[in-house]
């Protein structure tokens, strides 16, 4: 760890700037320190400065230039990525943005070209690649306990009216890009080598105010693994499970929190054959009684800001890669766009 902690500056102090990066970083004051924050709302800075002891500006810009900031946090509304990355990049800062990193593939570019001019690491805050149940779920994948995976779904649903920014696309709202992002990242993560095709996309503004999708459904095919489903939605009474795994040997369901695992040993069954035949008692399978074996596992609730922070704090100092690498985020930012125009030019098959 570093004998000086790593300044920080923090754009935006609404849900995230404040609940999430501002809290965690109060936790590691080892490793970091707030020195600069800056919000439009002067309550929200009065409180800032109150309970960090930092300064505090209504401009973005007096944080990029603030001489004992290190890092600059740019988690303002997601249409302001790109400009205050590249803003903080020239000025020598390293930057983490948070999600979306930005709404283009060629911003994107334009971020890491920025980022390597400069010298300086800039990253996208994907914490949720530090989330216990996908850990846990590429733990039972890679010991082969479920067999080939063919289907992994990643639910996220609530029935909740909303009214903020996160509603309008003008200000790079929707769920696509703000709720589907974190779990199309957490898929993604799980195979990061293969090719990946987009088959569909459902984007729809249901019960939300403002323009933007607050319904989301996204389908991928990989190359060399499962089918991938991401459904992210504010309108769904009843919410289905956060995960669902199916394999040739077993099945994953259950929430960020517990997780049941249900396999079978394949070479506890006995072998099968076809038979052309007439089927027995005119019913179809084996009949036989499949040796099921059942595991519950708690999740490990690890502190996923924590884990975010301290990756950084090595890849700052050069004793590490950043764990949420632009190329990776890029794919993402890739499909997302995809999506969006694949959701407003759908290409149908009518059956009659």
């Amino acid at each position: 760890m570093t004998s000086t902690p790593i300044g920080v500056g923090i754009i935006g102090l609404g849900r995230s700037g404040w609940d999430i990066h501002a809290a965690g970083l109060a936790e590691m004051a080892d490793r970091y320190r707030v020195t600069a924050v800056a919000d439009p709302v002067p309550e929200r800075r009065a409180e800032a400065v109150d309970l960090l002891g930092t300064d505090a500006y209504d401009s973005a810009e007096s944080v990029i230039d603030h001489a004992e900031v290190d890092v600059v946090v740019v988690a303002s509304p997601s249409h302001t990525h790109t400009r205050l990355g590249l803003a903080a990049l020239a000025a020598g800062k390293h930057v983490v943005l948070e999600k979306p990193m930005a709404a283009t593939v060629a911003e994107v570019d334009q971020l890491v070209e920025a980022a390597r001019t400069a010298g300086r690491v800039v990253t996208c805050f994907h914490n949720n690649r530090f989330e216990g149940s996908l850990l846990t779920i590429r733990t039972l994948i890679e010991d082969g306990r479920i067999g080939e995976p063919l289907l992994i779904r990643r639910c996220v649903h609530r029935y909740a009216r909303r009214r903020d920014w996160q509603t309008l696309t003008r200000f790079g709202g929707g769920e696509l890009a703000n709720q589907v992002s974190h779990y199309l990242d957490q898929l993604l993560s799980l195979y990061p080598d293969s090719e990946v095709e987009l088959l569909a996309a459902d984007l729809r503004h249901t019960i939300s105010a403002g323009d933007a999708e607050d319904h989301a459904k996204v389908v991928l095919r990989t190359a060399d693994g499962p089918l991938l489903e991401i459904e992210g939605s504010g309108s769904m009474a009843i919410p289905q499970p956060h995960w669902f795994v199916a394999g040739t040997a077993g099945a994953i369901t259950g929430s960020m929190s517990e997780l049941t695992v249900r396999w079978v040993d394949p070479t506890a069954l006995p072998p099968i054959s076809v038979d052309t035949g007439p089927a027995a008692d005119r019913q179809y399978g084996t009949g036989e009684t499949i040796p099921w074996q059942e595991e519950t596992i708690t999740v490990d609730r690890r502190d996923r800001t924590e884990a975010f922070y301290d990756n950084l704090a090595e890849a700052i100092n050069g004793r590490a890669e950043p764990a949420i690498t632009p190329a990776s985020v890029r794919r993402q930012i890739q499909l997302l766009g995809q999506a969006r125009a694949l959701a407003a030019t759908p290409t149908t098959v009518t059956a009659r």
